[in-house]
């Protein structure tokens, strides 16, 4: 069976399992001025026996529509008209006959096209969101660009991929006129398996797949296909295959191209020996970033934000890379709010501000990135910020700990037995710790951090010594990296002195100061040898924590 025809048994197996009304029954009724539903329009076309002839032709002309569409709208009525007649659910055939007919000033004749527009859109945001796991579906490339056209947005980067789940897509990004650049994927598998079906069957030709497709859409100048082939190339360290692959795609706008470029020419200059050779690859990693940030590149800001503050150009330009990671943070880049609230928490570069740095930590948490929740939680627990809690984000962490992350359970137990964001509560934060503990009982950061805070914390009611003994004991017996390591000593030891075994506290102890002696530990050895005087006095250690 071909596979075409198991695409569309696939597409017959959903609802009613009986076949869709026939293409030209459909057209007809549309014709006789009945209402049919995009999606319908879509399952009956891709019925047609002769697809693969027809979406050739409907590509062909979107492809001509394209290249006219801004510069001659008076030729898009026979264009246009071409298309609908090919398919009549075709968002880029509307959508040029309703600029055709509005720039001849008759609203009447562009109305019904706008309106099929609309409703193509919203058929399209049913089935999908246009994320990586849930593409929209399109049955062209051209299709897909028009998508964002018709929504007001401008292309200006894209590239062919495939998966597992959809075989061939299509990742664009486009501009609207404010605000960050949008990223939707297509479902562009009909075109793929109309293009295999003209190449024949499985068996007549096994060899034919999507990188077979990118593959000849490149040599056609196809955009999304030179930058897919770029970056395949650069995979395989065919540098400089790829990179002339990524400069033909580069030329046409393509801001992912240049993103890829940028990427290539910093490994490069990163192994470069020559001084000269550094220089010039640096200055080929700038340019390319520049491109894609003149195109609206949220994330070539960071990029290039970051390797100016690393030094990466000199000492002039570390406030250039501020003023980089300023523009992509107002684009809600939420790496770019992380890196400036860092700067901002530790004073570096910029002067120290901690409610400038709580605003950025605040915004990318509220992105939803899960490192700067940890973050900012942790900024919050300084007792040196003096800040005050976030109820909000005391719930987003509670949610991003139900999806297993025990260090987001660790710092919601120290939320509650802070009262930061909340009423305090012992009995929750232990709960808590014991969940992140119980996740992963041979996590040594994890198991390390809760059995100190329970050792030590000056709050009474928060110690839990004889569980805070139990899983040192289990973690350090099990865990022989973790034996190695002289601040997870301390911790076991301070556990044993805090119930009353000063003798093997002192014995650990020691065992740490001999681990330390490395000079990668020297910045601990003091703070390890207090602590063996604390033991070796009959002490215990106590510290304001969490």
């Amino acid at each position: 069976m071909r596979l075409l025809s198991i695409l569309f048994a696939a597409l017959l197996a959903v609802g009613c399992q009986t076949a869709p009304v026939s293409y030209t029954v459909l057209n007809e009724r549309i014709a006789g001025g009945q209402e049919v539903s995009p999606d319908a329009l879509r399952e009956s076309f891709l019925a047609t026996p002769d697809l693969a002839a027809r979406l050739e032709r409907l590509s062909d002309l979107e492809e001509q529509a394209l290249a006219i569409v801004e510069d001659e709208p008076l030729k898009l009525g026979s264009i246009g008209s071409a298309i609908l007649d090919t398919y009549y659910g075709s968002l880029t055939g509307h959508y040029i006959l309703a600029r055709f007919y509005t720039h001849l000033e008759t609203p009447e004749a562009a109305a019904p096209h706008e309106a099929w527009v609309a409703q193509i859109q919203s058929a399209m945001q049913k089935q999908a969101d246009g994320s990586r796991e849930r593409p929209l579906p399109t049955m062209t490339t051209v299709e897909a660009r028009m998508y964002a056209v018709s929504r007001g947005w401008s292309p200006v980067g894209s590239i062919y991929q495939t998966s597992e789940s959809t075989v061939f897509s299509l990742l664009l990004q486009a501009k609207p006129e404010t605000g960050a650049l949008r990223s939707l994927n297509f479902d562009l598998s009909p075109y793929y398996q109309s293009v295999r079906q003209e190449f024949g069957s499985d068996e007549e030709n096994p060899d034919f797949s999507p990188f077979t497709l990118i593959g000849l859409l490149a040599k056609q100048n196809d955009t999304a296909a030179q930058a897919a082939v770029g970056a395949f190339l650069a995979t395989q360290d065919r540098l400089d295959d790829a990179v002339n692959w990524l400069r033909a795609a580069s030329r046409t706008g393509n801001l992912l191209a240049n993103a890829i470029l940028a990427r290539i020419f910093w490994e490069q200059a990163r192994a470069a020996e020559d001084p000269d050779t550094r220089g010039e690859l640096l200055d080929e990693v700038m340019e390319n970033y520049l491109h894609a940030i003149a195109l609206g590149s949220a994330d070539a800001m960071y990029a290039l934000g970051v390797l100016y503050l690393n030094g990466q150009y000199g000492e002039d330009n570390l406030i250039s890379g501020v003023s980089l990671l300023k523009q992509a943070a107002n684009l809600d880049n939420s790496d770019a709010s992380m890196f400036l609230a860092h700067l901002y928490y530790a004073g570096e570069v910029v002067e120290q501000d901690f409610a400038t740095a709580r605003t950025y930590y605040d915004s990318a948490s509220k992105a939803g990135n899960p490192f700067a929740r940890r973050a900012y939680a942790r900024f919050l627990l300084d007792p040196s910020t003096s800040q005050e809690g976030d109820p909000a984000l005391l719930e987003d962490l509670k949610n991003q700990a139900q999806e297993q992350d025990p260090e987001s359970m660790v710092l919601v137990g120290n939320l509650y037995a802070r009262g930061l964001g909340t009423e305090p509560s012992v009995r929750r934060a232990v709960r808590w710790f014991k969940k992140a503990v119980n996740h992963d009982s041979e996590n040594a950061g994890i198991v390390n951090e809760v059995a100190w805070t329970l050792t030590v914390s000056n709050n009474e009611e928060l110690r839990r010594p004889k569980y805070a003994r139990r899983i040192m004991d289990h973690l350090m017996t099990a865990n022989a990296e973790a034996r190695k390591r002289p601040e997870y000593m301390d911790t076991w030891a301070a556990t044993c002195a805090v119930n009353g075994d000063f003798q093997r506290a002192v014995e650990l102890q020691k065992e740490a100061l001999e681990i330390a002696a490395s000079d990668e530990f020297e910045d601990v050895r003091d703070v390890l040898q207090e602590h063996l005087e604390i033991f070796q006095s009959g002490k215990t250690i106590t510290e304001a924590v969490p």
